[in-house]
């Protein structure tokens, strides 16, 4: 991908059993100037997956297919490929939403989704580098500060990461109280953050006192939920 002309040419992998709305997307997606391939097959689209991950940034998938478990998949695709994987459903409700993003989904979008929507996909694939990064070793002091700059524009401080792998083994994946996150001033981890967006997707709108009531964290304030939403 030519780096300067980001996210122009960002390559997108689209599943969806309606060939009609498959269609649909493809146009939109290339209306954002991405590279787009679609698959109305699940199991082809996973086959295409094992051949060719260097070349998919990111996956759209639709949650509910006939024969297929999508939630599998999304598990099998985030652990093996680490690849972003966004899920799409007419069926927003808010149990669904936060099933799809505690089971690695890094979006979660209500179909039809809209083009400006779309145009911001690229943003995941944007911070899953970011925190890949932060867990390999720096090649230098320089590499080093730029990653903790990344994680500061987000909100996110270096002291999330160090409980991140802990926070998930002891939750299953899903952040019920913040006191070990929070010293002088609360860490956002990674999976703290998508329970968030989780809410403010299942809401479509960014109330403070319900993003809190949806998310469900203990110990989690609406001035905490309020600062980090003029962040994001």
């Amino acid at each position: 991908m030519d780096h300067e002309l980001w996210p122009s040419g960002l390559r997108v992998l689209v599943i969806d059993n309606n060939s009609s709305y498959l269609k649909v997307m493809e146009e939109l997606l290339i209306k954002c100037s991405y590279k787009v391939t679609i698959y109305n097959n699940v199991r082809e689209a996973m086959s295409f997956i094992y051949g060719n991950q260097q070349t998919v940034d990111i996956i759209i998938c639709d949650l509910f297919f006939p024969t297929e478990d999508s939630l599998l998949i999304l598990q099998e695709v985030t652990s093996k490929f680490d690849i972003p994987t966004i899920i799409m459903s007419s069926n927003g409700d808010t149990s669904t939403v936060m099933k799809c993003i505690t089971n690695g989904a890094s979006d979660f979008l209500i179909k039809p989704p809209r083009i400006e929507e779309l145009k911001n996909i690229w943003q995941h694939v944007f911070r899953k580098q970011i925190f890949g990064a932060e867990h390999r070793k720096c090649s230098n002091a320089q590499q080093h500060v730029d990653n903790q700059l990344s994680y500061r524009a987000m909100g996110i401080t270096e002291e999330a990461t160090a409980t991140l792998d802990g926070e998930i083994r002891g939750n299953n994946g899903t952040v019920t109280d913040i006191r070990d996150l929070r010293k002088s001033r609360l860490s956002w981890t990674m999976q703290l953050h998508r329970q968030f967006i989780a809410a403010v997707n299942s809401l479509g709108a960014d109330i403070p006192k319900k993003i809190l009531e949806i998310m469900k964290v203990k110990h989690l304030t609406r001035e905490q939920v309020a600062s980090h939403l003029q962040i994001y």
